[in-house]
């Protein structure tokens, strides 16, 4: 079955080069051959099981729970027939797609919960990004903003905002994880009292 042997490779190169976390192989084959680009320290587990459309591009450090799906088209809802058959050139009646697909960018330091619904509609995931289990997401997400419901809205934000302009300015995703763990503490200890963000 090749779908399983494509499972036993990929599985392979995430043991050999340390996990999907760290695999770059994995990266260069989603990026290559499902235009698919994930960041580095990001798990792989939701785009190498079809959560992610192609033209997906997620950032660095990035927590997307295998069960997430995230939707770069849907199904006309204007035409005769809703059916694939009728619009996607792929199964060998159409001539041209007739849909308009999202390319969708989830930022770094993102976490999307299990069962999250990304919609069609959502182009762009903010960096710092929280999104509850089981949420439907059916517009775009600021930075750092805690959302959650069907349809999600914004519940609160992470951070105050004089705190997200400068996680925004800092970056600190772009450096690796070796940099990060030498000041791990950075990493552990609130950046604010809970009161700012209730």
């Amino acid at each position: 079955c090749p779908g399983y042997l494509r499972r036993l490779v990929v599985r392979t190169l995430m043991r050999l080069e340390g996990g999907g976390l760290y695999s770059v192989t994995v990266r260069r084959i989603l990026y290559t051959y499902h235009d698919i680009e994930v960041g580095m320290y990001t798990g792989l587990l939701a785009a190498i099981g079809g959560g992610l459309p192609p033209g997906t591009k997620v950032g660095r450090y990035t927590s997307i729970n295998p069960s997430v799906k995230v939707f770069g088209a849907c199904h006309p809802t204007n035409t005769r027939s809703s059916h694939a058959l009728f619009y996607n050139p792929k199964l060998g009646y159409a001539k041209h797609d007739l849909l308009n697909r999202t390319r969708p960018t989830i930022g770094n330091d993102v976490f999307i919960g299990h069962n999250a619904i990304i919609i069609n509609r959502v182009a762009s995931i903010g960096d710092g990004a929280y999104i509850a289990a089981g949420s439907v997401v059916t517009k775009d997400v600021p930075p750092y903003a805690l959302v959650g419901g069907n349809p999600a809205r914004i519940i609160r934000y992470r951070f105050s905002m004089e705190t997200i302009r400068g996680l925004l300015q800092e970056r600190w995703w772009e450096a690796s994880i070796d940099e990060l763990m030498l000041d791990l503490r950075r990493f552990q200890n609130p950046l604010e009292d809970d009161e700012v963000n209730h």
